[in-house]
């Protein structure tokens, strides 16, 4: 079985169970295992396609009921060492975790960078975050692996809307095209519209959203 296999087996077992759930505050909101936050995981999972000596940089994957998120845990469970970046990180009691370490902060372009160039990761993941950053830091995330990721994979899922931005700092064609202009060194791989609308997006149905998924690989010649 493969790295991603066996990631993705991991998440089918665990994902909305109490000790894993499927929202950094525990709350399990966006429905069960077919649903649009499910779907961010599996593409996320799919577009890294890590390997056993894989070093992942995880954006935001903290949870301050469970210490990480259920992405995080699904990629430790394949052993691949994970460092989590997020100001949400609750503890980690009972849970053996040798291939984690956690780093408590913003990942503005300055601390995201430094941990870059700390820890040399090959991929670097962003689940459901960028939504909730400002202009400057989404702008600033991608400034830092422009500027200092030497790695393999760079992928990101997030609630987008084409036109409108409906919740906080939720992703339009305008936003998200400034946010990735600074990217020279990679180029987009591959793009990926979920088939489900985000859940809280249904209520009206003249607002549909949904969560799109980006690969950026490096570029190497």
């Amino acid at each position: 079985m493969s790295v991603t296999e066996k990631i993705k087996a991991t998440l089918w077992s665990n994902h909305g169970t109490r000790e894993c759930p499927t929202e950094w505050d525990g709350r399990v909101y966006g429905g069960g295992k077919i649903s649009q936050r499910y779907w961010e995981y599996l593409i996320s999972i799919e577009m890294l396609d890590l390997k056993p000596d894989s070093v992942l940089i995880d954006i935001g994957g903290g949870s301050p009921t469970t210490g990480v998120g259920i992405f995080a845990r699904s990629i430790l469970s394949a052993g691949v060492k994970v460092i989590v970046v997020d100001e949400n990180l609750g503890a980690m009691e009972g849970y053996d975790t040798p291939n984690l370490i956690l780093e408590k902060g913003l990942a503005d372009k300055n601390t995201l960078s430094t941990l870059i160039e700390k820890y040399n990761p090959t991929h670097i993941s962003c689940v459901s975050v960028l939504e909730h950053a400002s202009a400057a830091q989404q702008m600033g995330i991608f400034e830092a692996i422009e500027a200092s990721f030497h790695g393999e994979k760079a992928v990101f899922s997030f609630e987008f809307h084409e036109t409108t931005c409906f919740v906080e700092q939720q992703l339009t064609t305008t936003t998200l095209s400034n946010a990735v202009s600074c990217l020279k060194r990679f180029y987009l791989n591959r793009m990926e519209k979920s088939p489900l609308n985000c859940v809280n997006s249904v209520i009206d149905r003249d607002r549909l959203w949904y969560p799109l998924a980006l690969q950026f690989n490096k570029i190497n010649f």
